[in-house]
Parts: C-alpha cells; sequence; structure tokens
C-alpha cells in the first residue's frame, strides 16, 4: 500500500495513454502471464514482451531495470482502476474489467465505470502526515461535476482549481474560486498583461497558499529532491502537478463524456449529456472508508458493473440504438454485445463527422484556411495546453491541410472525439497520414521532437512506414518537424539514394519544417494542385539525389533544391 504526500489531485504517469492498457491485457493474456506468482521475475518477464509486441515505444527494451520498468507500468493506471491485481508473492491477475478491455469497443464504457470509482483517499493510496485530512472526493466524479456546473474549464482552471480540488465538501467554494479567477483575469486582459505570466503567477500563489505551513516551517525537501527555496519547492509542486493533471485529463478525455475543444477547453460532449446528468444525480459522492480491507476494496474497484449506469439498463441501451438507426436489437442479447453495438454506431458518426470535415475543407473556405494557419501558430508557440497534445493538433492540422490542398483520398490515423475534435496520434506500425492518389500514394510523418532526439526518434520508423507503403506500389514520403534536424536531412538524403532489398528499391522522404509547409500549404490552397503535380517533387528528389551524389554535393544541396521545386510547381 502507497502513501503519498501532494495536496493535489493524484494521478498516474504510466502509461500516458489509457487506451494503450488495453494492449497491455492482450499482451498478458498472449504469454500467459495472468495467475503466475507477482514478484521481479514476473515484471521484468512482462516488460519484455511488451517491448517484444512494440507497445512499449520506440525505446522498448531499453530500460537498465527492467523489473523496476515492467513494475511502473503494471502497478500505476492498471491497477489504480482495477484492471490488474498486483500484491507481491501473491498470483497476478487480470480483473473482470480488465478481461472486458480484450474487446476494444468496450473501453470507453469499462474505463468509465472504473474512474469513476477512482477515490482519495483508498486502501490503495493512504495520505501521509504532511496532507492528512486533506482528501475526501472520487476525482473523476466531481471533475465532471465541476465541469458541467461552470460551462466549460479551460485548462488553466482544470490546472489551478480542478487539480486543487480534493474535497468534494469544497466544491461550492471552488466553484467561487473560478468564477473570481475568470473576473480577475479578464480585468488582466484589458489591461494588455501577459496573460501566461498571470496565470503562471496564479498557480504559484494558490501553491504558496496550499503549503503554506511546509513552506513557513522551511521544510522544502520534496520526495525527488532537496529544494533550497521556496521559488524551487513551488516549482517542483507544479512540475508534478503538471504531470498528474497531463494523466487524469487524457482520462477524462477517453470517457467518451468530455471533450477537448481546439486545446481550449474542457466541455460536457453535448451528445452524452444524458449519461453525466444521470451519474452527477445518481453516484454516490462518499468513498469507501479508509479501514476497508484490501480483500473487499479489490472486490469493489475490479466490479466492472459499479457504479450502476445509465447504459447499465438494456431498456436504455436499446433505445440509443434505435436513436443510431439500430431496430433489430433486443433485449434477448447480453448487456456487452449490447453495448458493443452502441459503440460500433458511436465510431460510425464519427466516421461520418470527419466525411463532413473533409467534405468542408475542399471547400477551402477562407475562414478554415486561417484557422489551419492559426493552429501551426499555435502550436509552434506552445499555446495549446496540456504539452502532450500538441503532438495531437499538430497531426490533426497537418491532415486537415493536406486534405485542403490536393485531390488525394487522405487518411489521418488519430482518433477523434464525438465532436470530431483529435484526442490521440496515430498507432505504431503506420504513417501518420496516408493519401491515396490513385496511381501512388503520399506517407505523411509529422513529429515536434528536436535536436537528435528528433534523428533517434523518427529516422528508422519513418523509413520503415514509407518503405512499407511502397511495396504496396509507388508512394513516397513528407516528414513535418516543427524545427528540422540536419541529421534527418542527411538519413533521408542518404535512403533516397540507396537501394533497398526489403522496401523494393530507395525510399525517398521529402523534409520540411513547419515553416515551410505552410508558406507551402498558403501557395498550394490558390492552385489547383494536381496529383501529378505532386509526384513530379518526387521525381525530382530522386532525380535530385543521384546527381548531387555523382556530382560530390551534400545533402544540404538536395534538400535545397527539392524544396525550391515544390515551391516552383504550386508557384
Amino acid at each position: 500500500m502507497a502513501k503519498f504526500g501532494e495536496r493535489f489531485l493524484l494521478g498516474f504517469t504510466s502509461p500516458r495513454n489509457p487506451r494503450l492498457i488495453s494492449q497491455y491485457v492482450k499482451v498478458v493474456k498472449k504469454h500467459k502471464l495472468d495467475g503466475m506468482n507477482y514478484d521481479s521475475n514476473l515484471q521484468e518477464r512482462f516488460y519484455d514482451v511488451l517491448s517484444k509486441e512494440k507497445v512499449a515505444g520506440f525505446d522498448a527494451g531499453a530500460a537498465k531495470n527492467k523489473a523496476f520498468a515492467g513494475r511502473d507500468k503494471l502497478t500505476r493506471m492498471p491497477q489504480v482502476l482495477g484492471f490488474f491485481i498486483t500484491q507481491h508473492n501473491k498470483n497476478f491477475k487480470v480483473t473482470e474489467a480488465g478481461n472486458l478491455l480484450s474487446n476494444d469497443a468496450l473501453f470507453e464504457d469499462v474505463l468509465l465505470h472504473q474512474m469513476l470509482k477512482y477515490q482519495l483517499p483508498s486502501p490503495l493510496h493512504k495520505e501521509q502526515e504532511t496532507n492528512k485530512g486533506y482528501f475526501k472526493i472520487k476525482p473523476f466524479l466531481e471533475l465532471l461535476r465541476l465541469i458541467d456546473k461552470m460551462g466549460y474549464l479551460t485548462y488553466n482552471e482544470f490546472l489551478a482549481y480542478g487539480m486543487t480540488f480534493t474535497n468534494y465538501n469544497n466544491f461550492d467554494k471552488v466553484v467561487n474560486d473560478i468564477n473570481h479567477y475568470r473576473q480577475r483575469r479578464n480585468n488582466a486582459k484589458i489591461a494588455k498583461t501577459s496573460l501566461r505570466k498571470f496565470d503562471y503567477n496564479n498557480r504559484v500563489n494558490i501553491f504558496k497558499t496550499l503549503y503554506r505551513d511546509i513552506i513557513a516551517a522551511g521544510n522544502f525537501k520534496t520526495r525527488e529532491s532537496q529544494t533550497k527555496n521556496v521559488d524551487e519547492f513551488v516549482k517542483k509542486k507544479l512540475s508534478n502537478l503538471s504531470d498528474y493533471a497531463d494523466s487524469i485529463f487524457r482520462i477524462l478525455q477517453a470517457s467518451g463524456l468530455v471533450v477537448y475543444s481546439k486545446g481550449r477547453s474542457l466541455q460536457i460532449n453535448d451528445k452524452r449529456k444524458d449519461e453525466v446528468e444521470y451519474i452527477l444525480n445518481n453516484v454516490s459522492r462518499d468513498i469507501l472508508p479508509i479501514d476497508t480491507t484490501r480483500e473487499d476494496f479489490d472486490k469493489y474497484i475490479t466490479n466492472p458493473r459499479l457504479p450502476l449506469l445509465l447504459n447499465d439498463s438494456k431498456v436504455n441501451i436499446l433505445n440509443s440504438l434505435v436513436k443510431l438507426g439500430d431496430t433489430k436489437s433486443n433485449d434477448k442479447e447480453d448487456i456487452y454485445v449490447l453495448k458493443t453495438k452502441l459503440n460500433e454506431l458511436r465510431d460510425k458518426q464519427k466516421v461520418n463527422v470527419v466525411n463532413n470535415q473533409i467534405i468542408s475543407l475542399k471547400l477551402r473556405k477562407k475562414s478554415d484556411i486561417q484557422d489551419i494557419i492559426d493552429t501551426f501558430e499555435q502550436i509552434s508557440k506552445k499555446e495549446i495546453e496540456p504539452a502532450s497534445m500538441r503532438p495531437t493538433y499538430f497531426e490533426w492540422n497537418v491532415w486537415r491541410a493536406m486534405t485542403m490542398i490536393n485531390h488525394g483520398d487522405v487518411t489521418g490515423n488519430f482518433l477523434v472525439d464525438d465532436m470530431g475534435n483529435p484526442i490521440s496520434t496515430a498507432g505504431g506500425g503506420q504513417s501518420d497520414i496516408v493519401g491515396n492518389y490513385g496511381n501512388f500514394k503520399i506517407g505523411v510523418e509529422v513529429t515536434l521532437s528536436t535536436g537528435m532526439k528528433q534523428y533517434d526518434m523518427e529516422g528508422e520508423p519513418v523509413v520503415r512506414h514509407i518503405g512499407e507503403l511502397q511495396k504496396q506500389g509507388p508512394a513516397f514520403g513528407i516528414f513535418i518537424a516543427d524545427k528540422l534536424n540536419d541529421s534527418v536531412i542527411n538519413h533521408f538524403y542518404i535512403t533516397s539514394l540507396a537501394i533497398s532489398n526489403v522496401y523494393n528499391g530507395t525510399v525517398d522522404i521529402i523534409p520540411m519544417n513547419t515553416s515551410t509547409f505552410v508558406d507551402f500549404f498558403k501557395k498550394a490552397v490558390n492552385k489547383d494542385v494536381q496529383p501529378s503535380d505532386l509526384y513530379q517533387i518526387h521525381e525530382h528528389s530522386l532525380k535530385t539525389s543521384q546527381q548531387n551524389f555523382m556530382n560530390k554535393l551534400t545533402e544540404q544541396d538536395w534538400h535545397k533544391s527539392v524544396i525550391e521545386n515544390m515551391f516552383n510547381i504550386v508557384s
């Protein structure tokens, strides 16, 4: 049983994306880890098979302490939300809730039940002496209530007031604090004060008040380090706050009940308001007693039928199915079969929303063009919060731009919510965006990583994705980075020269930074760009790389020529 000492909501930094838990469950099942003795050997084994299945990301298998890395992935979000039970030298268990995640279509429904049971404190997480009495809350239940009451929460409000909302009895005070903050921020805006500085100073003041007794005592030691003064202490706390807030934000978003409008504010999903209303009126705000036994708490936290929600009634699900066009389902079917059908119909609605976005984008309205340009600027200026959402919005915005400028069938591999807002980047093993132009395809890869990390993270995967794409037929790649690293240019120059047996020839990838792509976009939307125009970029790249090699010119010469030719085509 862990103890926590923070005075703000406890989040889970692993995994960053809650949808990865479904992949964890599948890996555990595939490699028959369920039921094995839970010890360092199992932790290490889990890390190894997770790496083998490439679930853990580009650096899979690189951990120095594999047991620690495996334990971190098993015991954070998956255990806290009741998907796994991990107790030392007892059988590791995938719970009933965890087993349901084998069906991807049940993810939202199961996650919603599990997150609404999360409470602080609990038999799994008890307060230390330094924060004793601060907590009495089901965080996700109360955050839903707060968003519903306020109409919306900006991310700054979520950080400053949502994350420090630790006792549900203080709900009215938190509401008043947010209203007062909005008045003060509006006054600062009128006075043309830096709003970024205003928000940061606001959070600092909140934390100085929150930890005033510790600050007064001069006890600046944190769990991670010995901070030397008040400013360092508060800065460290704010850093921890940001990490925890990111995970809680992602879970709220993944539930489907909350949408994040253009990187600006959290709002209740209009299409799911009846579910939220039911939750707020029927789910108890009280937490289980802290002295509940671990066995009884596990039975509670792992039960996917608790709490009872609107869609736990077959009548309600059937009504929802009828509204979505399904008139054949009946109450003789298992409830999880009905829930699967409901989610599948919701996914079809999302596809329709995206298709409508495509139709609108191809109209090339000035407002849409400007919104795309403005969004790139927001991303580059780091104005979209949380920071973890910037790559998602970058990918989505490039997809919008590519959709608008040409005649291809451009598919983004990101996930969207019911409103069509992006919620997660593309999964591994495929290009972020793929454009099908009939006789050829373009794979588009995007990144916000910089420096050598950009080369380490993107070099090999990008070539593999484009290489696999061209094994299906003629294809080339476009790589867009906010700041382009010279090593990446060199890498893609070499792959445009080297004939690969694995990928049936050279792999041509055109690298550019955001600024270059935006300039290209501005010109391209004012011209009727044909697929043949785009293929000329590829042909020029291959021709130039060969000529440069023969003439002993460099990758920079190749890159400059390719970009100049690209602009000539759309000018």
